[in-house]
């Protein structure tokens, strides 16, 4: 197939075809011949090509882009035409599923016209919060989730009780805090601050000397710093908040879900609305009739 394109290319650079007078520059080649591919009785042309050239294709790179593009369109049509042969029987329904695809995706753009006309803005935070405080019993967590803090450090650190205490004063400042993170930081020590974001339960174990058959579910029922050991190492962590399985999720873990769930219901009512309106009108002058 491509042999034929060759000699035809070199034919018509020989020919020194006068440019095709466009914004898209179209390869030499195609100049001053009408046709470009023929399948059967489909053929492409100049035109076809010159509307859909990037404007920003100079050269050789479109050459190839015109090369690639017919490529496509003969196995296209080959294709189409293998469709009739096997397909012959059920060409009423590749014709009704082609129709139903027209009018679904015609219907969708009219929905999308009207949904972008009448949006109001963007969902708020106080609409958020009330469908949260609304439907909290469908925002019940199905796993433990926790916040809180975990420090790892060499067992052989001598400074082990000035360290406990520094992280018990951290929790009640900001200048505490900070002196805390920087011994931490100066000393090496690995500190894993989760207490602004919510954690599910078994991700924070992960980073303590834990295993999977034991139960740590009452972890959380103690109050302040706890330690473990392992392997020459010392871990302490506390958790500062604490929300159970079963509990109501926290607004801050569900709040754009409950987003996405009032951006969905406004668009629904837009297009019910636009529906409603259209049928009403088109029944009360006869455009519509329904008939038992």
């Amino acid at each position: 197939m491509w042999n034929i394109m060759s000699r035809l290319v070199k034919i018509l650079l020989l020919a020194a075809l006068l440019p095709v007078v466009s914004c898209r520059e179209l390869p030499d080649y195609l100049v001053g011949d009408d046709t470009i591919a023929r399948v059967g009785r489909n053929e492409l042309s100049v035109n076809e090509i010159s509307e859909i050239m990037p404007a920003n294709l100079k050269g050789e790179d479109s050459v190839t882009y015109v090369k690639q593009y017919v490529d496509r369109w003969i196995v296209r049509q080959l294709k189409v035409e293998e469709a009739d042969r096997l397909f012959s029987t059920s060409e009423r329904e590749i014709e009704r599923l082609v129709e139903e695809y027209r009018q679904t995706l015609l219907s969708s753009r009219v929905d999308q016209h009207y949904v972008s006309a009448q949006t109001t803005g963007e969902v708020t935070d106080e609409d958020v919060a009330e469908y949260y405080n609304t439907h909290k019993s469908d925002f019940l967590l199905d796993r433990t989730l926790v916040k809180g803090r975990i420090l790892c450090y060499d067992d052989s650190y001598r400074q082990s009780k000035r360290l406990l205490e520094q992280m018990r004063k951290a929790s009640t400042s900001q200048t505490d805090d900070k002196t805390f993170s920087d011994m931490c930081e100066k000393n090496g020590f690995l500190l894993i601050d989760n207490r602004s974001e919510w954690i599910n339960f078994v991700d924070f174990l992960t980073n303590l000397p834990t295993t999977r058959t034991q139960d740590y579910e009452p972890l959380l029922d103690k109050m302040g710093i706890q330690q473990m050991e392992a392997n020459g190492l010392r871990y302490l962590f506390d958790f500062t908040s604490v929300c159970r399985k079963g509990d109501v999720a926290p607004l801050e873990v569900v709040a754009e879900n409950i987003r996405r769930i009032l951006t969905t219901q406004r668009r629904s009512e837009i297009v019910k609305s636009h529906e409603e309106a259209i049928r009403s009108q088109a029944e009360a002058e006869g455009h519509v009739k329904v008939y038992k």
